[in-house]
This record gives structure tokens, C-alpha cells and sequence, in this order.
């Protein structure tokens, strides 16, 4: 079975990153290979909010460095019990 958090992470890097489907793979660096620069994170993070209903600090956003650790951080997040 497909990985929700994944898919749905995936769906909102190729809607906010101007970058080809085949480059997206849990291993794939955010900055070196997808391009994500620091405006990009910052609209990236809103985009998240948005999607997960969930909130992103700017240091959560710089430490998250693939693919993958930004859909498993998204999955502790939304998984996380109610403060």
C-alpha cells in the first residue's frame, strides 16, 4: 500500500517546485537536487499548513533535508497527540 503522508507530499513539491515527477524519490536532496531555495521552503512550509492543518517552524522546514524526512516529519506532525 501506498504511503499517504508520501503521496501527498510529493503532490504539493510538484505544484510548488517547477521540477520533473521522475526526480521526486524519498532520497532526493531538497536543496541539491529538487532546487528548493529559501523562498521556496518558506512557500513549501504555507503549502503544508494548508494541507496538513498542521504547523511548520522555519527551523523544522532547514532541518528536513529529503524527500523522505519531510514526509515522515509531516507524519510525526499530523500524528502527533494534541498539545
Amino acid at each position: 500500500m501506498a504511503d499517504p503522508f508520501y503521496g501527498r507530499v510529493e503532490a504539493l513539491l510538484l505544484k510548488n517546485l517547477d521540477i520533473a515527477p521522475e526526480k521526486l524519490r524519498p532520497e532526493a536532496d531538497l536543496r541539491h537536487d529538487l532546487g528548493l531555495d529559501s523562498f521556496a521552503a518558506v512557500e513549501l512550509a504555507f503549502a503544508i499548513q494548508e494541507e496538513f492543518a498542521i504547523q511548520v517552524a522555519d527551523d523544522e522546514m532547514a532541518s528536513v533535508k529529503t524527500v523522505g524526512d519531510l514526509a515522515e516529519a509531516v507524519r510525526r506532525k499530523v500524528q502527533a497527540p494534541p498539545a
